[in-house]
């Protein structure tokens, strides 16, 4: 470990000093409110970091195909974060990564566990697309909630390390392929919550950093929950990444009820609402890595239960629950309008919230 994190340090160091120096930086906009131009070199450090364990240091990855797909994400990545692909094209290749997952890449999702109580089922001919979805879905759902400083590398950090003390704690022969994320990730932290000084210098993930980790978030997930390599279930993986793929599936259903492209760019995201609440960053990124502890730990529910849950769920929401903090989540998230003529709320954390149209 103490290899990864020397050449994590120097990788991370010099690809600030590289992307300032190449224009690889991004600035400051309305919707993007730091200060100053920032590296987005931090999954380019991320990765290489990872080359460097795999290839320097001889830890295997999950397959070498895998990884070879994963190169190809990460250059396309590194060219969007220079020229700036089209997002609905973006998302084609997305699902393209997962066909080659699935298919080159020998990781896919065949079952989605004991759902029912009777045995596992099956996707059959359903794997190959739905753990293309997987892909896309979780890589578009990382790239979206990159928009504060912490916020997408720890909720990508969170599910990779409930993996690898798993994989510790089972003595997984695949634990040790995990370290050479979650080593670099933490590093990045490290610079872009640090000081911000001329030893560790800001820079930020980049789409070459959210949407490849999101690729290799989703492989791990599949790759650890699926057949003899199988530590987790398959609805336990799900429980690992809900507040992406929520916000993820809110902002796309937002954008739809206003008649804009469901890619289109926004504030309308959780943590956006959230700071308008009166959040600060680092409250707002402690509520998350908060909120992800609690869905990791709710994942040893038994899959019949989430199943039920699921069902009853609206029904649940009909009675008074409605009028409890389900109310107040769905009024942060703009899709429930408070009953009465009044115009602003109370939100659950203290503050008066104007109530969107």
């Amino acid at each position: 470990m103490l290899q990864i994190l020397i050449a994590a340090l120097l990788i991370a160091r010099i690809a600030v000093s590289l992307g300032a120096r190449a224009g690889l930086v991004d600035g400051p906009t309305e919707r993007k409110q730091h200060q100053g131009n920032v590296p987005l070199t931090g999954g380019i450090a991320v990765f290489l970091t990872l080359l460097f364990g795999t290839f320097a240091l001889g830890i295997e990855p999950y397959t070498y195909s895998m990884l070879l797909i994963a190169c190809a994400v990460f250059l396309v990545g590194v060219f969007d974060d220079f020229r700036h692909i089209n997002a609905s094209l973006r998302l084609v290749l997305e699902f393209a990564s997962g066909l080659l997952l699935a298919t080159f890449g020998g990781i896919s999702i065949s079952n989605v566990g004991n759902l029912l109580a009777l045995g596992d089922i099956p996707l059959l001919y359903l794997t190959i697309p739905l753990s293309a979805l997987a892909v896309a879905g979780l890589s578009n759902a990382y790239n979206m909630i990159d928009g504060i400083d912490g916020l997408a590398a720890g909720t990508i950090a969170l599910p990779l390390l409930v993996l690898y003390l798993l994989a510790l704690q089972a003595g997984h022969p695949k634990a040790a392929s995990l370290l050479p994320l979650l080593v670099p990730l933490a590093v990045f932290l490290l610079f872009n919550l640090g000081p911000n000084n001329r030893l560790l210098p800001r820079m930020f993930l980049g789409d070459a950093g959210s949407v490849t980790l999101g690729f290799l978030v989703t492989a791990s997930l599949v790759f650890f929950s699926q057949g003899g390599n199988a530590l987790i279930k398959p609805v336990t993986a799900l429980w690992l990444v809900t507040l992406p793929l929520m916000d993820m599936i809110a902002t796309m259903l937002r954008r739809l009820r206003r008649g804009h492209s469901v890619v289109q760019a926004d504030r309308s995201h959780l943590h956006h609402t959230l700071m308008d609440m009166g959040l600060g960053r680092r409250q707002l990124c402690a509520s998350v890595r908060g909120h992800g502890a609690i869905t990791g730990a709710c994942a040893g529910i038994p899959e019949p239960a989430v199943l039920l849950f699921a069902v009853l769920r609206p029904l649940l929401d009909r009675g008074p629950i409605r009028q409890g903090a389900w109310q107040e989540f769905l009024i942060a998230c703009r899709f429930h309008k408070p009953s009465g003529s009044g115009q602003r709320v109370t939100a659950g954390l203290g503050k008066s919230v104007t109530q969107l149209p």
